[in-house]
């Protein structure tokens, strides 16, 4: 009866975890209950395996595994990859699949695979070949090399623990090394030699940044609005800072990176310089870069007879802010004194006598001194109606370069003296049949239309409702250096487009996430440009969504409204700080991490000493790494919260609910049947056709059935039948182990496959191809190698 219940209940679990009804971790729950309920093990041995060393290995190494990655130590071991680029495919695929082997001996091998992918994708932009050729090395890379030590992988953990279990020496760290070592090369070569030829030529998948993949990624058609722009050789842009080049106030784009000399730099500060053969990469719609461009927006012509006409009509005047002004507590946009009174602010000095260089944003107080610009009609109206007071003339110079007569009055306009440009609306302008206010001269440029002549009649300081017509002679006003940039934004032009683009806009420190405003946001009703959104939180907004739809223009004078999402590029650690603010909800939290550089060394050194420890014998292998874990969130390496959630609860559980099976397996001599049906078949052959067999029966078990399962199924069959046949219950533990590692054929077979099949655009055959004789390999490896490791 107790064998037949148990015969049942394996039945019923293989099932599930085949049909994939449940949960595996709610499977081995399902397992656990029915075992003890049954009687087939005590309670104490059903609660066993929660308490077992190999459970307390399994999450002691996540969390030590989490730690390399949050110090930035995994991603610096990935980095020296990028030197291969230039080399051969096969050279690529040897560097990329040792790299990968290495790192899988330490950190878990699916973190192996995330930590690699985006600097994989990096080495197929940079070589020019289509990422499938290298990242299914890449997944294989990682699963070859995951046994390689005692704590690289569950199955290692779990074989090693039966050994121990049974009485029998258990394995050594490194005892895994010389036939993993074997089996990685043997794949290596077996991948460059032949398997290079299986590989697919695929166009990556919509997810091909790894990262990139987030549903906002989709929603927003970031990659259809990302594109390079060059900045030409002699271009006034050479040697102007990103907020001085008006790239993004003037053609409403933001400027994500900057590649120079095949450098990239991500994120780049309002500071940074621009230089000539710079790659400026940008989001934003291509069309706002050429409605400015060549003469199809403005051509510049001679100022003419435009000089006396506008000294005439115009004057300048100085005057200062009244208690009882209207302007106090107004800023300029709200003052109105463009769009109503028809004059020019050019400067605006505070009572204590410093000029402003962002003047709009400042709220006028009384004592305020400004420079108006005018007709003298509107000038007069100004101070009769109480809105300045004490008004001082200044004096004008020719209309060319225009400057304050007095020594006090000559630096009195920012940006120092002031030019004038003038410039016709050919037919066909974008500008032609918009506004002034439209047209973002202003605004953007820095520029202010001064006059337009329009059929020998001249305009002056019109109003920003006033509609430019094709013909319009427009007088702008500015320093030169606003002039020459309008000429340098004019003969921008967008680079040859690459597919890669979107993949290369984060990276460890710099991530692209969606936030949302939190029910309790205060900052609800005012705009990006209100909040200096860019300065204050460090991160530019690329675009906003809203009732359905992304908008990407006039985002800095649109007022947040509750329930938008902001689409946000910068620095991880200025996410973390968004993150920490109530007015913000960010959606993807691993986004909100920078990686903690200093304690990488710290970090580094504790798992040195794990390893070490478990190398020498000094500590059991399960304490060594509950100690390095309890360092790693001692030293602050990595916080609780981060330790808890790097643990893959669902692996733990499985594994502690699968241990009691094993029990049952022995204790009902179904363990005596299968050793029995296994020796009926090979017994009579030797050590080397009982590998193989079960090397067989295992391998067949790892496409449906979870490993740390099948390990402790196949367990108890391998010690029965090693003593039955008087051979070393290490040889066929080991056997099992490595069987069970070896799950190459399937992208269900392990996350790591999965992981890499939509950035490479792979197909279910494409795994089987490379991996059905991957698998052979491997196998011909363990027949071969093992009786000589483990003599029987």
């Amino acid at each position: 009866m107790d064998l037949f219940l148990l015969t049942t209940i394996i039945a019923a679990a293989l099932v599930v975890f085949i049909a994939g009804w449940l949960r595996v971790d709610l499977v081995g729950l399902l397992v656990l209950s029915a075992l003890a309920l049954t009687g087939l093990v005590s309670p104490q041995d059903a609660l066993a395996g929660f308490s077992s060393p190999a459970v307390v290995t399994v999450w002691a190494m996540f969390i030590l595994s989490a730690g390399l990655t949050r110090t930035g130590v995994a991603h610096q071991l990935g980095q020296p990859l990028q030197r291969f680029a230039k080399g051969s495919e096969a050279v690529l695929i040897i560097a990329l699949m040792v790299a990968a082997s290495l790192l899988s001996a330490l950190i878990n091998t699916v973190t192996v695979a995330a930590i690699l992918l985006p600097a994989t994708m990096e080495l197929a932009r940079r070589s020019g070949r289509p990422p499938s050729r290298l990242l299914m090395p890449l997944a294989l890379g990682c699963l070859l090399g995951g046994p390689f030590t005692g704590i690289s992988t569950p199955p290692n953990i779990l074989a090693t623990d039966a050994l121990r279990n049974a009485g029998y020496a258990p394995f050594a760290l490194l005892d895994f090394t010389p036939i993993t070592a074997a089996i990685v090369a043997a794949g290596i070569i077996f991948v460059v030699l032949i398997g290079r030829r299986m590989l697919p030529i695929h166009k990556p998948g919509p997810s091909a940044a790894g990262r990139g993949d987030r549903s906002s990624g989709a929603s927003y058609e970031m990659d259809s609005h990302v594109f390079a722009i060059t900045i030409p050789a002699g271009s006034p842009l050479d040697g102007r800072t990103l907020a001085e080049s008006r790239i993004g106030s003037a053609l409403y784009l933001t400027v994500v990176a900057l590649q120079r000399k095949g450098v990239l730099m991500l994120a780049p500060r309002a500071t940074d310089m621009l230089q000539a053969a710079d790659t400026v990469i940008v989001h934003g719609q291509p069309e706002q870069l050429q409605r400015f461009q060549g003469d199809q927006h403005l051509r510049v012509e001679p100022l003419g007879r435009l000089d006396a006409l506008f000294c005439e009509r115009t004057a300048i005047v100085e005057g200062h802010v009244g208690e009882q002004s209207p302007l106090v507590g107004t800023t300029l946009a709200q003052s109105g004194l463009r769009r109503e009174h028809l004059v020019q602010v050019l400067r605006v000095r505070t009572a204590e006598g410093r000029t402003l260089k962002h003047p709009q944003y400042h709220r006028f107080t009384p004592g305020d001194r400004l420079l108006l610009q005018g007709e003298r009609e509107p000038l007069d109206k100004l101070v009769q109606s109480g809105i300045i007071t004490d008004p001082i003339p200044i004096q004008t110079g020719p209309l060319r370069n225009l400057r304050g007569v007095s020594k006090e009055n000559s630096d009195e306009l920012p940006g120092g003296d002031v030019h004038f440009l003038a410039v016709r609306v050919p037919e066909g302008s974008v500008l032609a049949g918009r506004d002034l206010m439209d047209s973002r001269l202003g605004n953007a440029f820095g520029l202010t239309v001064v006059s337009i002549l329009r059929d020998d009649a001249m305009v002056c300081m019109p109003a920003a409702t006033e509609i430019v017509r094709p013909g319009d002679l427009l007088v702008l006003q500015g320093t030169e250096r606003d002039l020459e940039l309008l000429q340098g934004l004019q003969e921008l032009a967008i680079a040859e487009q690459n597919p890669e683009l979107l993949a290369e806009l984060e990276s460890q420190q710099v991530a692209v996430t969606e936030v949302l405003l939190s029910p309790r946001t205060s900052l609800a009703g005012k705009t990006l440009a209100d909040l200096m959104f860019r300065d204050q939180y460090g991160v530019s907004v690329l675009a906003v969504w809203r009732k359905g739809r992304a908008h990407r223009t006039g985002l800095q004078d649109l007022p947040l409204q509750f329930g938008d999402a902001l689409l946000v590029h910068g620095s991880r650690r200025s996410l973390e700080a968004i993150a920490r603010n109530p007015d913000f909800l960010v959606l993807d939290q691993s986004a909100a991490q920078a990686p903690r550089l200093e304690k990488a060394p710290v970090a580094a050194l504790i798992m040195l000493c794990v390893v070490l420890s478990a190398i020498f014998g000094l500590l059991p292998i399960a304490i060594a790494a509950l100690v390095g874990s309890t360092l790693m969130v001692l030293l602050k390496c990595i916080s609780m919260d981060e330790a808890y959630r790097a643990i893959e609860w669902k692996v733990v559980f499985l594994i502690a609910c699968m241990l009691p099976l094993g029990v049952a397996v022995e204790n009902t001599g179904a363990a005596q049947m299968g050793a029995e049906a296994l020796l009926a078949v090979v017994g009579d052959f030797g050590p080397r056709w009982v590998v193989a067999a079960l090397f067989l029966v295992t391998v067949l078990g790892t496409q449906v059935i979870p490993t740390a399962a099948l390990v402790v199924l196949m367990a108890p069959v391998a010690l029965t039948t090693a003593e039955a046949m008087g051979i070393s219950p290490q040889l066929l533990m080991m056997t099992v182990a490595m069987s069970a590692s070896s799950s190459f054929a399937s992208p269900l077979s392990h996350p790591a496959h999965l992981l890499v099949m939509s950035p490479g655009g792979y197909r279910f055959v494409d795994y089987m191809k490379l991996g059905v004789p991957l698998t052979i390999i491997s196998m011909v490896v363990c027949v071969w190698l093992l009786p000589i490791l483990f003599p029987a």
